[in-house]
């Protein structure tokens, strides 16, 4: 992957090397079919070693890439999340032993460490929350809230939190389970709607918020002690990539709850940003906090925590968005040259040295969760353009194919003059947004592959008719646009077939999955069969449009909701 790619390439790149290369290998190399769960490792030429015990977290977090990219609409991943899912229970919940999750199985899939973890329990907590998006099940619902009452119970520390685990390994207390916990807290509300899972998403900030930032050195250290002190104050350090974390973390909790994160965001940035990162745009592992002594190697999953941190503070901050837009450019950079590129596509350097020197022996399957979130991320923020609704309440949405729906189909438009709206379009969408709906452009965009345009020229289109739209009172909600082709000129948007090019459904899915859409009750408008089909396997109601006033074409498809 490396050589001169922009920021747009780069994140084609990244697509094509999760669902074309890295999403096969651990599905196929990487699952143990034998016990129907993932391994922990494989070897670099893509082999498993299958003698390592397997741990429940691990497990956990690929069943999140599986319901996230499945969500996405990338790969239909339903069937093994089921059987995954299933021995899981089977191996792990044991309603014999205290605690009833064990830690980790052996490679016959007996218990091979019976301890209750606070983090693998957190990220347990985040794939239920993640696979009832795809398939809502009262049983995950009725897990989750037994395992809260376990972190409620024998993991709960005097001084507030949670202890690491039962038996407890030593006298510390660490911030990492707590982030995570709140992270699966506000996947399981943004999954279930339920209050209570943001309440403790929020308790658990207050107990970020009083206890473990360190405000006057500008750091989290990465251990207290069970007051919530520092624990070893001359040689705390701090871990960029928790820092970026955070960040993320903490702007996701403001836009769920609506309460103000800047102080504590500016606060983590502060020291991260000049310490934390190099000028590749690496994360550095660790850095004391002190004496800003730095840990030199970088690994893979501070870089993937960087770059959600620049995607959540250009969606944030959008004034400031072209300068986060430019961080984010180089830590993706820094993330396929520095770890994605080895000689077999679809692995990973989990840990460099400060020169770019690989430091790993084999390639751990707990990675995946990181880039898959980061690039997730990434195309979410910088790969579409979405106007942030005032809520997220769900609604259905108007899907509208651009070329020959929105503009007269001229062949490739690439800037303005080339473009001229179809009679009514303005009143259509007047009156999609007075019945409710949401309003969203998905469209295929091929001219890039083709080398027409770029992906700038044609986000700077869409922003430009977004513009001309509002003029008329008639504001789309987002716009996606899907560049890749089978036949590209530029090799960056070359795919067999991608997930998001009409007839498939993954500019839909992602729509949904971004905007809290109700698909059952949506509508698609578009002029070809493909965008007919796209709609089909979206669950929504497609409608031909083959010209005219899109207005009066519109008035029989919608209806107030």
């Amino acid at each position: 992957m490396k050589g001169p790619h922009n920021f747009d390439e780069l994140r084609a790149l990244s697509g094509n090397w999760l669902s074309l290369d890295a999403l096969p290998t651990w599905t196929e190399k990487g699952y143990d079919h034998r016990l129907s769960l993932f391994h922990e490792r494989l070897d670099f030429s893509g082999a498993p070693l299958r003698e390592l015990p397997r741990r429940l977290m691990v497990q956990c977090r690929q069943l999140y890439v599986l319901a996230q990219l499945t969500c996405r609409g990338m790969h239909d991943g339903r069937t093994l999340i089921a059987r995954t899912w299933d021995s899981v229970v089977k191996r792990f919940y044991h309603p014999a032993l205290p605690n009833k999750w064990a830690f980790s199985v052996d490679a016959n899939g007996e218990v091979a460490d019976s301890r209750c973890d606070a983090y693998t329990l957190a990220f347990l907590l985040f794939a239920l929350a993640w696979i009832h998006r795809v398939e809502p099940n009262p049983e995950y619902i009725r897990h989750a809230d037994e395992i809260l009452r376990l972190l409620d119970g024998p993991l709960a520390a005097p001084g507030g939190g949670l202890i690491d685990a039962v038996p407890r390994p030593d006298g510390f207390m660490r911030q990492n389970p707590h982030m995570h916990l709140l992270e699966a807290c506000l996947a399981l509300h943004e999954s279930t709607g339920r209050s209570n899972y943001l309440e403790r998403a929020l308790t658990l900030h207050g107990l970020f918020s009083s206890r473990m930032l360190w405000r006057a050195q500008k750091a989290l250290p990465e251990l207290h002690d069970n007051d919530w002190k520092p624990a070893r104050p001359a040689d705390s350090w701090y871990e960029p990539g928790h820092h970026f974390e955070w960040v993320w973390l903490l702007r996701r909790l403001s836009k769920t709850a609506g309460i103000d994160v800047d102080a504590e965001v500016k606060l983590l940035l502060s020291r991260a940003l000049v310490e934390g990162i190099d000028a590749e745009g690496f994360a550095i592992e660790r850095v004391g906090i002190a004496e800003s002594t730095i840990t030199g190697s970088r690994r893979s999953w501070g870089t993937c925590e960087y770059l959600k941190a620049c995607a959540g503070e250009a969606e944030a901050a959008p004034k400031e968005a072209a300068i986060w837009r430019e961080r984010a450019a180089l830590a993706l950079t820094a993330l396929h040259n520095g770890f994605l590129s080895t000689a077999r596509p679809g692995l990973w350097h989990d840990r460099v040295d400060a020169a770019g020197d690989a430091l790993s022996n084999d390639v751990p399957a707990s990675s995946l969760y990181h880039f898959v979130f980061a690039m997730m991320e990434c195309e979410r923020v910088f790969g579409c353009i979405v106007r942030q609704p005032s809520d997220l309440a769900r609604k259905p949405a108007l899907f509208l194919d651009r070329d020959g729906v929105i503009n007269i189909d001229t062949g490739y438009p690439r800037k303005p003059a080339d473009i001229t709206f179809v009679e009514g379009v303005g009143e259509a969408i007047q009156r999609a947004k007075a019945y409710g709906y949401r309003v969203v452009v998905v469209s295929n965009q091929s001219a890039i592959a083709r080398a027409y345009a770029t992906e700038a020229e044609v986000m700077a289109l869409h922003r430009w008719m977004a513009d001309q739209l509002d003029v008329q009172g008639a504001p789309i909600d987002a716009w996606y646009h899907c560049p890749f082709h089978d036949n590209a000129e530029n090799p960056a948007y070359l795919h067999p077939d991608h997930y998001d090019r009409k007839p498939n459904a993954g500019m839909i899915l992602r729509a949904a999955q971004n905007l809290n859409i109700d698909l059952a009750h949506s509508r698609m408008i578009g002029d070809n069969p493909s965008d007919l089909e796209a709609a089909r396997r979206a669950g929504v109601s497609g409608h031909l449009f083959t010209g005219g006033n899109l207005a009066l074409f519109a008035r029989n498809i919608l209806a107030p909701t």
